[in-house]
């Protein structure tokens, strides 16, 4: 059970759903705090990804890590909190079995998120500037923007070469 652990409770998301090893926004959305010479503290809105970091750091390296092929520079962001990065979406795979979840992959695309279940090809969308909780699925409700999102989604998949779950 989420937040649970030998019936005592151990984290609450609210309002945002479910938690650690979910799509949902309680198990993918989580405060990133960044200190850093010549920051002035500021709060932004931005969403970020972990392969961020790296680009970050090896920016700030003056490249001596290489080049890591994903992930964007924050510089931009730490600079001006209000800015936006140059991309489109933020990709999520998950093709495992977990506590809280079955294999399933998500796009999100600014204020729009958009899950697809494997098990049985059932795709949720969720609009997170108006539903942060992911109470209201909007798929059948808004079929152009599932449609658009779902082929980008698997655009994605395509291009990394994700896997896909097989049965055993």
């Amino acid at each position: 059970f989420i937040g649970q652990n030998q019936g005592q409770t151990v984290t609450n998301n609210a309002p945002l759903r479910s938690g650690k090893g979910s799509l949902y926004e309680g198990g993918v959305r989580v405060p990133l705090m960044v200190r850093w010479p010549g920051v002035k503290a500021g709060v932004c809105q931005e969403p970020v990804i972990s392969c961020d970091l790296y680009k970050t750091m090896a920016a700030a390296g003056a490249g001596k890590a290489g080049n890591p092929p994903d992930g964007l520079n924050l510089d931009p962001l730490l600079k001006d909190p209000s800015a936006r990065l140059d991309r489109d979406a933020l990709f999520f795979h998950y093709p495992h079995y977990y506590d809280t979840t079955t294999p399933v992959s998500a796009v999100r695309a600014r204020r729009w998120k958009l899950l697809e279940y494997f098990e049985d090809g059932h795709t949720e969308l969720y609009d997170l500037e108006q539903d942060p909780s992911e109470t209201r699925n909007l798929a059948q409700a808004n079929p152009a923007k599932a449609a658009e999102l779902l082929k980008m989604l698997r655009d994605w998949r395509s291009q990394v070469g994700a896997q896909l779950p097989t049965r055993a």
